[in-house]
């Protein structure tokens, strides 16, 4: 299956803290993709973020290993990957959903 978003890339320090904070609307095949250097556990949460989001946690293989769905805007709970995680996709809430991806599932980036 082929699926393509136009994402954001969130790969400085700063640029994952900002995250999609303060953003002001998110269009349905937009989102974030962060990227860090190396696996580890990731935390998350939507201060500032206008918009529910479904949170996708994704390995060094490109696989998906966690999922949290409909994060609620402006909560400060901490979402947590149950995992070892080199990046995280952002997506409008809903969207993963439709589009039938589970766990186990593999990603391919693309740049344009």
């Amino acid at each position: 299956k082929k699926f393509k978003f136009s994402v954001d890339l969130a790969d400085t320090k700063l640029k994952r803290e900002i995250g999609l904070q303060c953003k002001k609307d998110l269009k349905e095949n937009e989102g974030m993709l962060f990227i860090w250097d190396s696996e580890k556990q990731r935390y998350f949460w939507m201060k500032n973020t206008k918009f529910l989001l479904d949170i996708i946690f994704i390995n060094s293989k490109l696989e998906i290993v966690d999922i949290f769905f409909n994060a609620k805007p402006y909560n400060l709970m901490s979402i947590t990957s149950n995992k070892k995680v080199k990046y995280v996709l952002e997506l409008n809430a809903g969207v993963f959903k439709n589009l039938d991806l589970m766990i186990g599932d593999r990603l391919k980036f693309q740049r344009n």
